[in-house]
């Protein structure tokens, strides 16, 4: 059977006509942006709680409710990415992206049992403040300048995301929409503190499952049910769900996904200010706990709902591609023009869609400037400079604006590289997995000392910039591309009216073979984190081996509760050893 005899709906012909925003659509979409900005306004001028301090602006006094904040989480980490380049990728590349599900479990158990308890003994908005007290200065100052460098990189993907969709469904140039994003961004972030951005980000995330459930719904219906989905799919060679090939230089596979990416994830859920910042708002450990495990369950399934998305875009042109045919620039709009496809007989429902997107966005980019500018003036400002707690509330506003500022700026690299999906996890993975590898050497070695993870941060880092870069160099010059699975045009009106096309489809980069590049330019995106993470582990041991290793006895509340009775059994052993010693004598 071909594609062509899987048997679909009668509308599932492509219009060839640009699709745009309906004036309902318009009303929807601003309404959504200005209810953030009247949520800041709230928070920011009549609310009780006034954001004259840092413990309020940042904290949010620790009172706040465990649902919101878990909604806040997952709606922080279902970014713009998710939602678009998601759905791009399966489309193309098949969806074995699905096995994030099992980094997705592995990750909250991490959360819960290995970090969670570490950081809420300590009590602090920096969780880099771990790193002073368990290592040095130096040590928390590296951390903090690479989470700074893993923000504004990652803000400017965040950002420049929901503008392609915006762009798409208006016509409006990306370059008008995103200053629009970040100003609306800024001001409910910079005057209603960190309540405002979860309350925000809660209302945001309703959005965007809202919009996700109604497009798959309606997505569903049009193909014939999920059964004839996943059919098509099948047909079409999308349906990739377990390839174990260990070749560690594919775009794509089980162990890559499943591996790779819950380093990244580790790193990016439990050892980052954004997440710390979160469980830190609730009274107790037993409720960041409960809030752990509402996001885990809720990340995992926008996932797998942005991967069933990917097998309904190619359900709907699984006959005519359409980029092939012109509707659409680059294979990261596609998601948005397909929803204006299949709603645009329901007011209102692409302009939900494109909200949820611009919410998903706005939520990680909020989160982002708010703990950003928190951790700015926690490690750098406040052992520095004296000042009061208005003051201080008042600088960390300034630092809000600063870094939005410079995301925005950075839209402008972001743009010229590749596709948003593979664009964020390599840049996510750069220092993911080094500041991943500092944590697990703090937490589960009592005999790392601050030499052997400062050197090997230091090492993971220079590495991973060199991987990094040099394979976006070679992106960008066309060396390094991956084949795309089969991408079929002909039910595009007009196949073949010559009558000298050989074949129906084309495939992306197809007999390009990688060879000529450097393979260490050629590992797959999706193991950088895990490679860095290995890379501070190794050298940072071996390093204190040399430096002979930590001489203090560490505090068991360092340590995460796996190891911490492990080292209470050896230092009694050591005790034992010491006072028979002395005995004997």
């Amino acid at each position: 059977m071909t594609i062509a005899d899987v048997p679909t709906t009668e509308e599932s012909g492509i219009e060839q006509v640009k699709l745009w925003f309906s004036a309902f659509d318009y009303v929807i979409f601003f309404s959504m942006m200005g209810l953030s900005v009247l949520i800041g306004i709230y928070y920011g001028f009549f609310a009780k709680q006034k954001q004259d301090n840092t413990a309020e602006y940042l904290l949010g006094s620790k009172q706040m409710k465990v649902f919101p904040v878990a909604m806040s989480l997952t709606a922080t980490h279902i970014s713009a990415v998710t939602m678009m380049g998601v759905p791009a990728e399966m489309y193309r590349y098949g969806i074995q992206y699905w096995a994030c599900s099992i980094s997705g479990i592995i990750v909250t158990i991490f959360m819960v049992y290995v970090f969670l308890p570490v950081f809420y003994e300590l009590q602090t908005s920096s969780c880099y403040a771990y790193l002073e007290q368990r290592f040095n200065k130096n040590v928390r100052t590296f951390a903090s300048f690479l989470f700074m460098l893993s923000c504004f990189l990652n803000c400017s993907v965040v950002i420049y995301t929901p503008a392609i969709a915006f762009s798409q469904v208006s016509g409006i140039d990306l370059h008008i929409v995103t200053p629009v994003i970040c100003c609306i961004c800024i001001f409910y972030t910079t005057v209603g503190g960190i309540r405002a951005v979860v309350w925000t980000d809660t209302v945001q995330f309703g959005a965007m499952i809202m919009a996700l459930i109604v497009v798959m719904t309606i997505g569903t219906l049009k193909l014939g049910g999920v059964g004839n989905v996943f059919k098509i799919a099948e047909v079409g060679e999308r349906l990739v769900w377990f390839n174990m090939d260990p070749d560690p230089s594919l775009r794509s596979s089980f162990w890559l996904v499943s591996i790779g990416l819950t380093s990244m994830w580790i790193s990016m859920i439990g050892v980052t200010p954004e997440c710390v910042q979160r469980f830190l708002t609730v009274p107790d450990l037993s409720s960041a706990k409960k809030a752990v495990w509402i996001f885990g369950v809720g990340h995992i399934l926008v996932k797998l709902f942005s991967v069933y998305n990917g097998l309904l875009i190619f359900g709907e042109y699984h006959d005519c591609d359409p980029v092939h045919s012109g509707l659409v620039q680059k294979n990261d709009q596609i998601f948005p023009y397909y929803v204006l496809q299949v709603a645009q007989k329901i007011p209102g429902l692409p302009g939900l869609f494109v909200v949820g997107i611009f919410s998903a966005a706005l939520s990680t980019l909020s989160t982002s400037m708010n703990t950003l500018s928190g951790t700015i003036y926690d490690d750098f400002i406040r052992s520095r400079y004296k000042m009061s707690e208005k003051t201080a509330s008042n600088v960390v506003k300034v630092m809000v604006v600063i870094v939005g500022i410079t995301c925005l700026l950075l839209v402008f690299v972001v743009e010229k590289l590749g596709s948003v999906f593979s664009l964020a996890i390599s840049m996510s993975g750069v220092t993911s997995g080094t500041l991943l590898g500092i944590f697990v050497l703090g937490m589960f070695s009592p005999k790392i000392n601050a030499k052997g993870a400062f050197w090997g941060a230091i090492a993971s880092l220079v590495i991973l910039c060199f991987i990094a870069a040099g394979a976006q160099l070679e992106i960008l010059n066309g060396n390094l591309k991956y084949e795309s699975l089969p991408l079929h045009y002909d039910g595009c009106p007009g196949f073949n009216s010559s009558g000298i096309e050989s074949r129906t489809f084309y495939i992306d980069a197809e007999g390009h073979s990688n060879s000529e590049v450097p393979w260490i330019f050629r590992l797959g995106f999706m193991y950088y984190s895990l490679l860095g993470t290995v890379i501070a582990i190794v050298v940072g041991t071996v390093v204190s081996e040399l430096t002979g290793g930590q001489q203090d006895p560490i505090p068991d509340h360092l340590l995460t509760p796996w190891v911490r009775h492990l080292y209470k059994a050896v230092r009694r052993e050591d005790d034992y050893e010491i006072t028979k010693t002395k005995a004997s004598m």
